[in-house]
């Protein structure tokens, strides 16, 4: 669950950098729906974020398996880590506006679809980095 969560919340943070950037998840499908041919720049955002998604979470499930089973030593540790975290997200999300106007529906749609796919790939990044 940890790594699910951690591959979650870095694919959030990498769509919110892509939104920052231009790379909107709903106003790259009008190049889809044109008469041009398909664009990487289209399905790129997608891509990226479930592979970051199953990148991150294989790398944290690989890492919390090397470690200690009794994790109460950490407590404060995981706790400072937890507050950076959170810190680290609310530093990204700051400038984040809430979509507005005749798209709004779309955008929180494509945004949920894409958290979705996301979470998908972080769970299949996690359960294939654990051996059984």
């Amino acid at each position: 669950m940890t790594a699910l969560t951690c591959g979650l919340l870095a694919a959030l943070a990498l769509q919110i950098q892509l939104d920052r950037a231009g790379f909107d998840l709903v106003g790259l499908w009008h190049n889809l729906l044109s008469a041009k041919a398909l664009q990487l720049r289209t399905a790129g955002p997608w891509w990226a974020t479930a592979a970051f998604a199953f990148l991150v979470s294989g790398a944290v499930a690989a890492a919390l398996r090397r470690l200690p089973p009794p994790w109460r030593r950490f407590r404060v540790l995981r706790w400072a880590a937890g507050t950076v975290i959170v810190l680290g997200l609310a530093h990204v999300g700051e400038s984040v506006v809430a979509p507005a106007g005749v798209g709004a529906g779309a955008t929180v749609a494509a945004n949920l679809g894409g958290l979705t796919l996301a979470a998908l790939m972080a769970l299949f990044g996690a359960y294939f980095t654990v051996p059984r």
